[in-house]
């Protein structure tokens, strides 16, 4: 759970809580309240839901919160966002996402924006995705298996970037994933490859995806040598035990 959604839960929890104060119970003749801990069971189960991967379920789990804490659902649309994101509905919680943030947080709607897709990218799932978000979603995979936990999609990933990166332009110069990403391919993706245990293909990717422009005014002696140098001083994991073949 990022920092953000601790702090949602915590002030969530806080409210529901206060329910069983003496001074909040409500008059007698006035229909019995929702348990507080059914609702933070329920909360809880979302977040650990949406952190697993189950949108429809996160989505379900949401459905039954409304009708026991309506008002609270204000507050969960972060959570509704992502999980629709998971279920398939990646445009309908991209846009939700957004006007909350610009909304609740006062983000411009450029920031809102850029933040919104940046957890898109983790998050969208299914056939509702542009060629925009299916390129960042391959960016973060390559780039979470290269620098957090092991991965076995990293040459789909690689070949998916290099299939779209050509396609999909920059929105403007802030622009810098689109900009950048896949001018990183060589790097992130052999470390993609290198952490999954693979240093052959790591090799291959790096090879394969170095910039032409560094290597196009060297002899042929002084590309093979900048490719291997740099291989072997960039990618670590395979950096003992491996010795990359001539390019």
């Amino acid at each position: 759970m990022s920092g953000a959604q601790r702090v949602l839960l915590a002030g969530l929890l806080g409210a529901l809580a206060s329910c069983d104060r003496p001074d909040a119970s409500p008059p007698a003749e006035a229909s019995p309240a929702a348990d507080s801990t059914d609702i933070a069971t329920l909360v809880t189960t979302a977040n650990r839901q949406l952190h697993h991967g189950e949108g429809q379920a996160c989505l379900d789990t949401l459905a039954r919160l409304r009708a026991q804490a309506p008002k609270l659902m204000d507050s969960m649309v972060p959570i509704h966002a992502q999980c629709e994101m998971l279920a398939g509905r990646c445009q309908a919680g991209k846009r939700a996402l957004a006007a909350y943030y610009e909304r609740e947080t006062a983000m411009a709607p450029e920031q809102a924006e850029r933040t919104t897709e940046a957890i898109a990218s983790m998050r969208c799932r299914g056939d509702d995705l542009t060629e925009r978000d299916r390129l960042l979603r391959a960016l973060w995979e390559i780039t979470d298996g290269a620098y957090q936990r092991k991965r076995d999609d990293c040459d789909e990933n690689i070949a998916l970037v290099r299939e779209l990166g050509p396609k999909v332009t920059p929105k403007d110069p802030d622009d810098t994933q689109i900009k950048g990403g896949p001018g990183a391919l060589f790097h992130h993706g052999a470390q993609c490859l290198a952490r999954a245990g693979d240093c052959p293909a790591a090799w291959r990717a790096w090879q394969e995806n170095y910039p032409s422009a560094a290597l196009a005014k060297l002899t042929e002696e002084q590309r093979r040598e900048m490719l291997r140098s740099g291989f072997r001083s960039s990618i670590e994991r395979c950096a003992d035990g491996f010795e990359a073949p001539e390019p």
